[in-house]
């Protein structure tokens, strides 16, 4: 191993260690607050906080540093590769109250956190032995792992029983483990690819939203098997274990009938209806009935009094994939629907959940040596342009220099990985002529995919509910891809003299892509809440209470009657509260409005208009069979 890379590499798994030791060490204990989604987990092996009033009530101020072992296995049960390893760690607490060593009525948090940062140095630690003879890669992957890993924004799921930190551990092993046989330009044995079908349907069972991403990885794979002309059938038994893997979590989501119904009423009326150009149209050209328009805007956790499934009961049983791709007919919709995400999609260490045990609301601090520094903290600070191009990055290398596969022949500039010797065996792949490039035909395109497959599956899913919580691999694949671009600019500019079309691709981005983001962005990009009133009706007058936030800067916020009539409502800054929920640099722009509806009976929207670009109805109220507002159609 080369001198200054066995620096790198020492010096990344001496900056690995001391982030997680500064998470997991932290007094008091450090991870996020309790909130529902860990019920799930818990439910299945009978845990509940010590500090709760019941079992089923979270605690989002903060952790829980001690769960108690009398709780009833009960029906909030999901199983998955979280609930394995959380298993596992009751396995270990077991041991030590056996050796006198806990207390058998409960179970530390804190040890949950170290068991899960010694499963992710072994999984580290295994890819570094096998990128062994790869010293650049060896030194690369560590330094990656020490920087985005151990990133608080990651670390901090080590203490809780959310399941984000199952799917990035399998995630990062599936797109890291077949780096050395492309590397080596080496077909897999049948071990290593057994191993690897493991990793991947963990990942699939890890959380139902990354369902597709297995399948697509091994599709990929077969593809670069085929051009590098490594045997295909050894692929088969990995589609196999991958059915399997999801017909069991299909098994499992299909008795979670509430969360279905949340998803669908949050994803369809809560974020797809409101930016159709024409709510009435929408749902007539996709044959629901007119009064499933009057639900835009409701969503499963604010109803507004109103039942989607007994009211559309047509829209909640519709196919996602027939309201999609009726809204991609209309670009602009489409344009809104994503936009209105980036609003939302900035803020990964949320806001309304604690880090620190018992206090309110505490957050990880930097650290004497910044060791709890967190790069999230900066991208919440990117307005909504810089998020936007942020999270392109995944897509930025395969535009520039689209994957090469196995080349022949390929010259001096494709050999980017000289250190093992050529291989002549019969598992080799013509070493002599032919030679893969791991970064362009593999973690670029996986990059890509998990963006892609994140948002889609984030919107499509659930909607706006949590959103930058929901895009958490998507957020990993972002990061990886910015840290990883300088390398992917480097080798575009020095391939640029010898592959035609890179300079014309360029050029092509440097034009097409600012005037997309300028159109993009002005488009109806508000988004917000009525508060109050809480329930829909014709009670005259209605106190109104709500915020809002536009990305372009708000100049006002209008009550507006279905004749036109327009009424300002009073706005107020919204202080830092919605900043810390969305990010400085979006929620900076939210203002809290109030006012008066004096005619309910008519109806009447509440509309964004921003300081430029086009306003936006955030949210109408009306009867039903009353006439809506008119106002600009939805956008």
């Amino acid at each position: 191993m080369a001198g200054h890379w066995r620096w790198l590499w020492l010096l990344g798994w001496l900056l690995l260690l001391a982030r997680l030791g500064f998470v997991v060490g932290h007094q008091p204990l450090a991870g996020f607050g309790n909130q529902f989604d860990m019920l799930r987990t818990t439910a299945c092996v009978g845990l509940r906080p010590e500090g709760a009033l019941d079992i089923g009530q979270a605690s989002p101020v903060a952790p829980e540093p001690l769960y108690r072992t009398d709780a009833p296995i009960d029906d909030n049960c999901l199983p998955g590769t979280e609930v394995a390893i959380v298993g596992l760690a009751l396995g270990v607490d077991a041991l030590a109250d056996a050796l006198a060593l806990g207390d058998p009525q409960r179970f530390p948090l804190r040890l949950l956190a170290t068991l899960k940062a010694a499963l992710l140095l072994l999984a580290l630690g295994l890819i570094d032995w096998r990128l062994r003879a790869f010293p650049r890669w060896r030194a690369t992957h560590v330094a990656l792992a020490a920087a985005v890993c151990a990133d608080p924004f990651n670390s901090l799921y080590l203490a809780g029983f959310y399941t984000e930190f199952a799917a990035l551990l399998t995630a990062w092993l599936a797109l890291a483990f077949p780096l050395p046989w492309l590397l080596g330009a080496r077909a897999p044995s049948h071990a290593g690819l057994l191993v690897w079908g493991l990793l991947l349907a963990a990942l699939l069972l890890a959380r139902f939203q990354h369902a597709f991403v297995p399948f697509l990885a091994l599709l990929w794979m077969a593809w670069i098997s085929w051009r590098a002309r490594w045997p295909l059938s050894h692929l088969l038994p990995l589609l196999a274990l991958l059915l399997i893997a999801l017909a069991t979590t299909m098994h499992w989501q299909r008795d979670y009938a509430a969360i279905t119904d949340a998803n669908r009423w949050n994803s369809f009326f809560g974020a797809a209806l409101p930016a159709a150009r024409d709510p009435d149209a929408f749902v007539a050209a996709l044959g629901l009935p007119a009064g499933c328009a009057e639900l835009a805007h409701t969503t499963w956790y604010l109803r507004r009094g109103r039942d989607a499934r007994g009211e559309c009961a047509a829209g909640m049983q519709l196919a996602r994939a027939r309201w999609l791709l009726a809204l991609a007919r209309q670009p602009d919709a489409l344009a809104r629907w994503i936009g209105r995400g980036v609003d939302l999609s900035g803020q990964w260490r949320p806001g309304y959940l604690g880090e620190l045990a018992g206090t309110e609301f505490g957050r990880l601090p930097a650290g004497a040596l910044g060791l709890g520094a967190s790069l999230a903290d900066g991208v919440a600070q990117l307005p909504w342009t810089g998020l936007l191009f942020f999270w392109s990055l995944p897509l930025w290398p395969l535009l520039l220099r689209p994957p090469g596969w196995a080349r022949l022949d390929p010259g001096p500039l494709a050999v980017t990985h000289p250190e093992p010797a050529p291989d002549h065996s019969a598992k080799s792949v013509s070493a002599a002529f032919r030679r893969l490039d791991p970064a362009r035909d593999w973690l670029y395109p996986m990059l890509a995919l998990l963006l892609a497959l994140g948002w889609a599956a984030s919107l499509v899913g659930d909607g706006y509910s949590e959103l930058a919580r929901h895009l958490h691999l998507a957020a990993n694949a972002a990061l990886l891809a910015a840290l990883l671009l300088p390398q992917a600019a480097w080798h575009a500019w020095r391939a640029a003299r010898q592959e035609r079309g890179i300079a014309w691709r360029t050029a092509a981005l440097v034009i097409v892509a600012p005037t997309l983001a300028l159109w993009w962005r002005s488009q109806a990009l508000g988004y917000g809440v009525l508060d109050q009133p809480a329930r829909d009706g014709t009670e005259a007058p209605q106190a109104l209470r709500g915020w809002a936030l536009d990305p372009r800067g708000i100049a006002g916020i209008d009550l507006v009657y279905a004749n036109g009539t327009r009424v300002a409502l009073t706005t107020t800054p919204a202080g830092a509260e919605l900043a810390a929920i969305f990010g400085a640099g979006v929620g900076r722009h939210a203002l809290r409005f109030e006012g008066r509806a004096e005619a309910t009976a008519v109806g009447y929207a509440i509309e964004v208009r921003p300081r430029h670009g086009a306003p936006t109805v955030i949210d109408h109220r009306f009867r039903q069979q009353v006439r809506r507002p008119h106002v600009a159609p939805l956008r």
